[in-house]
C-alpha cells in the first residue's frame, strides 16, 4: 500500500518515536499519521493500524473545540503549517472511551503542542503532535473554585441569619440586654429595652452600676453575679427592681420575670451575661390593690355585724324599760338615721371596691390575653406541657410549624408525639417536672418526624426547659422554648466534609500550598509545606512566609507583596525557602486574594518548586560560557595560522602551520560532533546500526587512532579477548575513543594508560580505562555522566563541553550496558562500562516456600531465629533484576510479617544507579507500608554501588530507620538492638 503523505521516516526512526514514554503523534505536512508513541496508543485507545498512513480527522474527526476559529487542533495545525513554527494549544476538554466501558467516554483535558521538524531547505518535512493529559489538574482547580464559592455562600448564609437574629432581637416584646465582662458591662439593648426603661438614659458601653447605680446591694445585682461567676441559669418571677426614670431622679419599684443566661465563647468561658425579661409592674399593682381592697371591705363588714349587736342590745334595752321609750324615742330616731347612712355608705364602698375589683381582674386578663399574644406571635417555638402526663396545654404557631399537620393541643406528649417515647427527652422532662430544675439543651440530636406518618429524620434543637409553678409554688407543668437547627447543623457538617475534602485535595498536590489572612499571617499550610520545613501546621500557623526566605530575597518578596496588598491583585515572585535540612530550595509563588464586599477576606497561595529549572539555567548559561570560548579557541587559532600561512614563503613553515590549522579543525570538529550527537539524543533521532563484528578489532583501532594523536602517552592493551559482538561498531568506538581522549586529557604529568577488556563469569563483557592522573572526588562521581558537567579543579582547566561522557553513557544505554568508576584523588582513575553477550542464560530460581528465595543475582532468607530477612545480592545489577529482586522481598516481608531487613551488597559489582529513584519513590514506600520499620544496609565495595545505595534514600520521609555499614558484623549488632 502506497504512503498517503509526502514525508515519510525510516524504519529505526519510527521505532525510537514509538518507544518514548511521553504521548506523540507524528504528522505529514498533509496531515496524515506517520506513527504514534505507545504512550499515546494506550491515552487514546487506539491501535497503531488504526492511527498509521491515515488521515488524521478521519480517525479523530472535528469536533467543534477542535475546528474552533481561534483556538482546537485544525486551528494550530494550520498555524504551524503556514508559519513554519511551533504553536501551543491552551487547556481544552476532549473526551475519551473509557476503559472499562467503551460504549462510554471520560471526561479529560489536554495540553497540546504541535512543533515543526524542517529541512535543509526549511520546508516541514513531519509535525510531531505532543499532547499531555491535566484532567487531573483542571478538576482539582475547578473543585478548588468550588469550594471557594460554596464556604462564600456559606458565609453569605451565616450573615442573614445574624441579620434575622438581631431583628428579631428588635421586635420581640421583651426587654433584652448583653453584659460582658466581670463589671458587666453593656453590650446590646433591644429597643424596648431602651424605650420602656431607661428613655432618658445612654447605657451602652458603660458598666451595669455606672448606668444604674441604684441596683447596687438589691438581690438583682448579686442574680447576674452568680450567673456570670457560676453559668446556672436563673429565672424568676415578680422580681421587685428600683429603678429611677433618669440618674439621681426619684426610684419607683418595676417589677419584672426574667431569665439570665451565661454566654460562652467557642472555649466555653463564659464572658457575660443574656438578659431576658419582661415588665409585670401594672399587673402587681393591681393584685396589691385588690387584696387591700378585700382587706378594707372585711374590715366594713366586721363594722356592719358589730352595728347590728348594737341594734339588737338596743331593742332589748326598749323592751325592758318602757318607761324610757318616750325620752329615748327621739334618740332612737337619730340612731335608725345614723344607721341608714351608714348602710348607705357601706353599699357606696362595696359597690366601689367591686367595680375596682372587677377592673383588677380586667387588667389582669389584659395582660394575661398580651402575654399570650406574645407567646403565638414569637418566632421562637413555645408551648406549655401541663401536667405529669404532659399534655400540650398551648401552642404557638412556631412550634407547631416543627410538625405540620400534627394535632399536637390537648394530648399528651406519648400520644401526639410517640417517637420521642424511650429517648432521653423523656427523662429529661420528668427531671425538670419533679425538681424544678432548668434544663438547657444546645444542638442536641433528637430523630423525629416532621409528619404523622412521615419518616424519622435525624433533627437538631437547642432548647429550654423551665418548670411552672402553680399558686401554691408547686411544679403543675413545663415551659418549653425551643429553637431546630437542623438544617444550620447540616450545612455545618456539609461544610467542615468539604473542607476535608479541601484540605485532602490540597495535601494530595505537590505544590506548596497556602493561606493567608490580609495582613499575610498563615493560616493554613498543606502537609507539603510541614514536611519541606520540618515544622508541624501549629508551629508554622501565625506566622508569616518571609521568616522562611532566603534573606537576599526578602527584600524583592517584601516589595511585590505591599504592592499585591494595595491593589488587590496577584501576587507573584521568584525566591528561595529554607528546607528542615538547612537547605535554600528554589521556589515560584503566586497567590490570588479572595475579595468580599470590596475588602480582601484572604489570599490562597502556592509555591512551586523551581529548583530543577533554576539549576538548568544555570548549566545551560554555564554551558553557553564554555561553548562560547571553546568554540572559539580554535577558531581564533585556525585564523591566526590562516594569517601566518598567508604571510610566509617558507614551504616547512607553511607545512607546519597546515598541520597546526588541521589540528584546530579537527579539534573544532569534535566539538560540533559533540554538540550534535547531543541534540540527536534530546530528539530521539541519534541513529544506530546494529550488526555483528569483532569487538577486539574495534578496540585495537580505538586505541590506535587516539594513539596517533599523541607522543605524551603510551597506551597499553594489556588484555583483551576476542570476542563477536552485536551492536553499533562506531558508536561504541567513541565511548572507547572519549574515554582515552580523557585519561590522557587528565593525567598530563603520566605518560601511559592500561586498558582490559575481559568476560566475566555472568557472559558480559568488561572494559576498562585506567589513568594516573588528577583522579575524582567521591562527592562529583555521579554527575560525571551528566550533561554539560565538568569538575571544576582548582589546579588546573581541561577544555572541553563536558559532553562527551553524557553521550557516551546514552550510547551504553542504548546498548543495554552500563558504567562506573573507581577513582582517587592524586592518585587516577579507571573507567569501566560492561555489555551483554549474545546466549546468556539465567539460571533457574530456587523458592523453598515463602522463607528461601535465590537466583544468579540475590538470595532471600527468613531468619527465624531473630524474625527479619536476610539478603545477599550478587554480582552486577541493573533495573531490571534490582526490581525483580526487590518484590521478592516485599512479598517474604508481608507473608512473615516481619519489621527489619538485613540487606548485604557486599558482593555486588559495577553500577545499579538506574534503579535508585524506583527504590526511592515506590519500592520503600511499599515496604514502610507492609510493615519495614528498621534496614541495616551493608555497603558493596564499589564507590558507584555505595552512592546508589544512598541516592535510593535520600528524599524519603516516614517511620523506616536505616543506618548504613561496612561490615556484616557491625550491620548484625545494629539491627538485633531494634
Amino acid at each position: 500500500m502506497a504512503l498517503k503523505h509526502s514525508s515519510a521516516l525510516p524504519p529505526e526512526t519510527l521505532r525510537v518515536f514509538e518507544t518514548m514514554p511521553q504521548p506523540y503523534l507524528i504528522l505529514s505536512p498533509e496531515l496524515y499519521m506517520l506513527t504514534a508513541s505507545n504512550a499515546y496508543l494506550q491515552l487514546t485507545g487506539k491501535t497503531r493500524a488504526e492511527l498509521a498512513e491515515h488521515f488524521l480527522f478521519d480517525v479523530f474527526p472535528k469536533i467543534p473545540d477542535w475546528s474552533h476559529e481561534e483556538g482546537g487542533i485544525s486551528f494550530s495545525l494550520n498555524t504551524v503549517l503556514e508559519t513554519h513554527k511551533p504553536h501551543q494549544l491552551p487547556v481544552m476538554r476532549f473526551d475519551i472511551p473509557s476503559a472499562t466501558d467503551p460504549l462510554h467516554v471520560e471526561e479529560r483535558y489536554w495540553n497540546t503542542s504541535h512543533t515543526p521538524v524542517l529541512d535543509a531547505e526549511g520546508e516541514i518535512c513531519y509535525i510531531i503532535h505532543h499532547t499531555e493529559d491535566v484532567t487531573v489538574q483542571v478538576i482539582a482547580e475547578r473543585n478548588l473554585k468550588a469550594s471557594l464559592e460554596k464556604e462564600t455562600a456559606a458565609a453569605a448564609r451565616a450573615e442573614n441569619l445574624s441579620r434575622q437574629i438581631e431583628k428579631l432581637f428588635d421586635e420581640i416584646p421583651a426587654q433584652i440586654a448583653i453584659v460582658t465582662g466581670p463589671d458587666l458591662v453593656y453590650e446590646f439593648i433591644n429597643p424596648r429595652y431602651k424605650t420602656e426603661l431607661f428613655p432618658n438614659r445612654e447605657v451602652l458601653g458603660k458598666p451595669l452600676l455606672y448606668a444604674l447605680p441604684e441596683v447596687a446591694g438589691e438581690p438583682i445585682w448579686d442574680i447576674l453575679q452568680h450567673v456570670y461567676k457560676t453559668g446556672e441559669t436563673m429565672a424568676g418571677h415578680e422580681i421587685n427592681i428600683p429603678l429611677a426614670d433618669e440618674i439621681g431622679g426619684p426610684v419607683k419599684d418595676h417589677y419584672f420575670n426574667y431569665v439570665y443566661q451565661a454566654i460562652r465563647d467557642e472555649a466555653g468561658k463564659i464572658t457575660g451575661v443574656l438578659s431576658f425579661k419582661y415588665e409585670i409592674t401594672e399587673l402587681v399593682l393591681a393584685k396589691k390593690r385588690l387584696e387591700q381592697n378585700e382587706q378594707q371591705l372585711l374590715a366594713l363588714n366586721r363594722g356592719l355585724a358589730n352595728a347590728n349587736e348594737e341594734i339588737q342590745a338596743t331593742n332589748e334595752e326598749i323592751q325592758s324599760a318602757n318607761e324610757e321609750l318616750s325620752a329615748t324615742n327621739e334618740e332612737l330616731f337619730q340612731a335608725q338615721r345614723s344607721m341608714l347612712r351608714l348602710n348607705d355608705e357601706l353599699e357606696e364602698r362595696v359597690e366601689l371596691r367591686s367595680v375596682e375589683l372587677f377592673n383588677a381582674q380586667a387588667e389582669a386578663a389584659a395582660e394575661r390575653d398580651r402575654l399570650k399574644r406574645f407567646f403565638m406571635q414569637v418566632p421562637t417555638g413555645i408551648c406549655v406541657l401541663d401536667g405529669p402526663d404532659f399534655i400540650f396545654e398551648l401552642v404557638n404557631p412556631s412550634y407547631q410549624q416543627l410538625f405540620p399537620g400534627r394535632e399536637l393541643l390537648n394530648k399528651p406528649l406519648s400520644e401526639a408525639l410517640p417517637e420521642l417515647e424511650g429517648t432521653p427527652i423523656i427523662d429529661i422532662l420528668k427531671s425538670v417536672y419533679y425538681t424544678g430544675n432548668t434544663f438547657e439543651g444546645k444542638e442536641l440530636l433528637v430523630p423525629m418526624a416532621r409528619t404523622k406518618d412521615g419518616p424519622i429524620e435525624d433533627r437538631y434543637f437547642s432548647f429550654i426547659y423551665q418548670a411552672r409553678y402553680d399558686a401554691d409554688e408547686v411544679v403543675d407543668g413545663i415551659l418549653v422554648f425551643v429553637f431546630e437547627l437542623t438544617e444550620t447543623i447540616l450545612t455545618r457538617q456539609k461544610e467542615k466534609e468539604n473542607e476535608q475534602r479541601f484540605r485532602f485535595l490540597l495535601n494530595a498536590m505537590p505544590q506548596q500550598v497556602w493561606t493567608a489572612r490580609p495582613d499575610g499571617t498563615l493560616d493554613y499550610v498543606n502537609e507539603v509545606i510541614c514536611d519541606d520545613f520540618g515544622q508541624s501546621m501549629d508551629q508554622i500557623l501565625g506566622r508569616r512566609l518571609q521568616e522562611f526566605i532566603h534573606p537576599d530575597d526578602q527584600h524583592i518578596s517584601a516589595q511585590k507583596w505591599r504592592a499585591a496588598l494595595q491593589s488587590g491583585k496577584e501576587f507573584m515572585v521568584e525566591f528561595r525557602l529554607k528546607f528542615h535540612d538547612g537547605l535554600y530550595v528554589w521556589h515560584l509563588a503566586r497567590a490570588l486574594p479572595l475579595i468580599e464586599n470590596g475588602h480582601i477576606r484572604l489570599w490562597l497561595g502556592t509555591n512551586t518548586n523551581i529548583e530543577i529549572q533554576k539549576n538548568n539555567e544555570q548549566k545551560k548559561d554555564e554551558f553557553l560560557s564554555i561553548a562560547s570560548h571553546e568554540l572559539k579557541t580554535p577558531l581564533t587559532s585556525i585564523k591566526a595560522f590562516n594569517q601566518l600561512m598567508q604571510r610566509t614563503t617558507d614551504g616547512q613553515k607553511l607545512s607546519t602551520f597546515i598541520q597546526k590549522s588541521a589540528t584546530h579543525v579537527l579539534r573544532l570538529e569534535k566539538l560540533i560532533s559533540d554538540l550534535l550527537d547531543v541534540s540527536r539524543l534530546n530528539a530521539g533521532k541519534m541513529e544506530y546500526n546494529m550488526e555483528a563484528f569483532s569487538f577486539l578489532d574495534m578496540l585495537k583501532d580505538s586505541i590506535e587512532s587516539v594513539q596517533q594523536a599523541t607522543t605524551s602517552h603510551q597506551i597499553i592493551l594489556e588484555k583483551a579477548e576476542d570476542v563477536t559482538y552485536t551492536g553499533d561498531r562506531f558508536r561504541l568506538e567513541q565511548v572507547v575513543n572519549n574515554l582515552l581522549s580523557n585519561a590522557i586529557k587528565y593525567s598530563p604529568e603520566a605518560d601511559k594508560v592500561i586498558v582490559n577488556c575481559v568476560i566475566h563469569p555472568d557472559n558480559s563483557l568488561i572494559v576498562s580505562v585506567q589513568d594516573f592522573g588528577i583522579g575524582i572526588e567521591e562527592k562529583n562521581l555521579m554527575r560525571l555522566f551528566d550533561r554539560y558537567y565538568r569538575v571544576d579543579n582548582t589546579a588546573m582547566r581541561f577544555e572541553g563541553l563536558g559532553l562527551g561522557l553524557f553521550i557516551s553513557a546514552e550510547i551504553l544505554k542504548r546498548h543495554h550496558g552500563s558504567f562506573w568508576i573507581e577513582s582517587k584523588p592524586g592518585i587516577g582513575s579507571t573507567f569501566f562500562f560492561r555489555l551483554l553477550l549474545d546466549g546468556a542464560e539465567k539460571a533457574e530460581a530456587i523458592i523453598r516456600g515463602d522463607e528461601f528465595y535465590q537466583d544468579s543475582t540475590l538470595t532471600l532468607v527468613y531468619n527465624k531465629t531473630h524474625h527479619r530477612i536476610d539478603a545477599d545480592w550478587t554480582g552486577f545489577q541493573n533495573l531490571e533484576s534490582v526490581q525483580q529482586g526487590c518484590l521478592r522481598m516485599l512479598d517474604m516481608l508481608q507473608k512473615n510479617k516481619v519489621s527489619k531487613v538485613l540487606n548485604s551488597n557486599i558482593h555486588v559489582l559495577g553500577n545499579w544507579s538506574e534503579a535508585s529513584d524506583w527504590g526511592n519513590n515506590e519500592w520503600f514506600p511499599a515496604m514502610e507500608k507492609a510493615g519495614l520499620r528498621y534496614f541495616a544496609w551493608v555497603y558493596s565495595p564499589s564507590v558507584f554501588s555505595q552512592l546508589s545505595a544512598q541516592k535510593s534514600i535520600e528524599t524519603l520521609k516516614g517511620k523506616i530507620s536505616f543506618s548504613f555499614f561496612n561490615d556484616l558484623e557491625a550491620a548484625e549488632e545494629w539491627i538485633e538492638s531494634k
